[in-house]
């Protein structure tokens, strides 16, 4: 089950990304379609209300508030993603644990709006590399989760992503960057720690 759900807004902006590049996101080797992404959206947001009925039918209604708080704190969290001013890598992380399926998420956002002078489809597409090679080289039966800890100022940005729940040793360094960005990354036994920053 996904740790944060995705709100109407960000859903609404990936349609629009979706429309804006001929209506299909890549994913493996075929694509996340609008249709797709609606069907995702759909069940993520079915689990979540299961889950809260479940914790309701058990009497147990602090968790089931608890339960409230964390989805309505994932939907703000992504939603604030749209300050950061790069369109193609907010719908990249928005649809994230989607794409990629080996993974759950999280995202924490602290974003003051500002120009950005990194050119946004550079960005996305070595994210994708970088964890289509990851996603290629870690255990297919473990769970991994992604930390996504997304700060911006009005002049930098800087994404942290910390990935954490299986073996991580066999994981091939990143590749080259090309593009306006810098890239930091750590690997040790069960956690990966990739920085991608800019102007």
């Amino acid at each position: 089950m996904h740790e944060c759900m995705h709100s109407e807004e960000p859903l609404k902006n990936a349609i629009l990304y979706l429309e804006n590049v001929g209506g299909e996101w890549e994913m493996g080797n075929g694509g996340l379609t609008i249709g797709n992404a609606l069907k995702f959206a759909r069940h993520d947001f079915l689990n979540e209300l299961q889950v809260i009925l479940l914790y309701i039918d058990l009497g147990k209604i602090p968790e089931a508030k608890k339960k409230i708080l964390d989805v309505t704190e994932g939907m703000r969290q992504l939603a604030m993603l749209e300050g950061l001013g790069l369109p193609a890598t907010e719908m990249w992380i928005s649809t994230f644990d989607w794409v990629y399926g080996a993974f759950s998420k999280t995202v924490i956002c602290k974003i003051t709006p500002g120009v950005r002078a990194v050119e946004d489809g550079l960005v996305v597409a070595y994210l994708k590399q970088v964890f289509q090679d990851a996603e290629a080289s870690m255990d297919p039966a473990a769970e991994y989760h992604a930390e996504f800890i997304v700060n911006a100022s009005s002049t930098s940005w800087q994404i942290d992503i910390s990935v954490s729940g299986g073996p991580m040793d066999t994981k091939l360094p990143s590749p080259k960057v090309i593009g306006d960005f810098k890239v930091e990354e750590k690997v040790s036994t069960n956690q990966w720690t990739f920085t991608i920053s800019g102007q």
